[in-house]
């Protein structure tokens, strides 16, 4: 089993409370929860949350939809030896897959790397394969890493085990974020939106709390990735039996306008691999030549914001340079 090394450290479950809130209560700018043993609890509605091996558990049982329960039980990951070095080494599962990968983080890195954050706050984490890529490129000292399975956030630890930072680890719904919003601690949603039942309801959830900073990478639905799900080619349903819910730039667009967001815009075309190895075998030429002609066309289809990725940054309340901004087309 891959060790943790001394390397990473872990904020105290007191300090939480300074960055984490009730979710079913949502009390800012101070949080409502209090450390007692092995709990928070909430001073207002007395709900506890448990923590269990270094994981808070800020998940409202009361307001899990049936959605959200056949996620949960999609996404739990057995904690054996084999899953846990699987998961934990995603950045070595194959050259096509992290050719992707590497585009969508540099993108992302553009917005991360210019900005004096002092951590970052990554939901629908899983076992935090995005956050070992970003701290690869980027130090930060504070890493919160979330998600809906107890089981992938367990697996975090392992992930980061080479990491010289701090990590504070929970379980959360994405439609209940219990972060308190904080100008130095951005929003990170690494593929994670599309597993909710709306993604733009849950994405403009967030908007009104109020996030001054929001980056999300996401499959992106428009008129040729449509057609591509009426073929059964694309949008099919995954292995917790939901239908992926591909994000909607030009109502993205929309909401940013609404709530006084300025919309960042980056397109890619990420073609899964599963497709590609019925063409050809991993590392041939056939393969290269493919790459070439996918980056090629993700060149030209991010001057028309038109890709089946998006990587977006949503910012309230300053002005950045460097970037295009979107403008939303039909």
């Amino acid at each position: 089993m891959l060790k943790k090394t001394s390397s990473l450290k872990y904020l105290s479950f007191g300090k939480s409370t300074s960055f984490l809130t009730c979710p079913r209560c949502f009390i800012v700018p101070e949080s409502s929860l209090q450390y007692k043993g092995a709990f928070l609890i909430c001073k207002s509605c007395k709900q506890k949350y448990p923590i269990k091996k270094r994981v808070l558990q800020l998940i409202y049982p009361g307001a899990l939809s049936r959605q959200v329960r056949n996620e949960l039980s999609g996404n739990e990951i057995p904690l054996t030896r084999k899953n846990i070095e699987r998961f934990a080494t995603k950045d070595k599962w194959s050259k096509y897959y992290n050719h992707f990968v590497d585009q969508k983080i540099n993108y992302l890195m553009e917005g991360l790397g210019h900005r004096n954050f002092r951590g970052i706050i990554s939901l629908g984490s899983g076992p935090g394969f995005e956050i070992k890529e970003i701290l690869k490129k980027r130090h930060f000292p504070l890493v919160f890493s979330s998600d809906l399975a107890p089981s992938a956030t367990s697996i975090v630890p392992y992930t980061l085990s080479n990491a010289n930072t701090t990590v504070c680890l929970f379980t959360s719904d994405l439609n209940y974020v219990p972060i308190i919003p904080n100008k130095s601690y951005p929003i990170l949603i690494y593929e994670a939106l599309h597993h909710t039942k709306s993604s733009l309801k849950t994405l403009e959830r967030m908007m009104q709390k109020k996030y001054f900073d929001i980056f999300f990478v996401e499959p992106c639905t428009n008129f040729f990735i449509r057609f591509l799900a009426k073929l059964g080619l694309a949008q099919r349903v995954e292995y917790s039996g939901v239908r992926p819910d591909f994000i909607d730039l030009v109502k993205v667009g929309e909401l940013a306008k609404k709530y006084k967001y300025k919309l960042h815009l980056n397109t890619i075309w990420d073609i899964p691999e599963e497709y590609i190895r019925r063409i050809c075998k991993e590392g041939s030429w056939v393969e290269s030549v493919l790459l070439i002609i996918i980056d090629l066309s993700s060149k030209v289809g991010n001057l028309l914001n038109w890709g089946s990725f998006a990587i977006v940054h949503l910012q309230i309340n300053e002005t950045r340079s460097g970037y295009r901004i979107y403008s939303p087309r039909k």
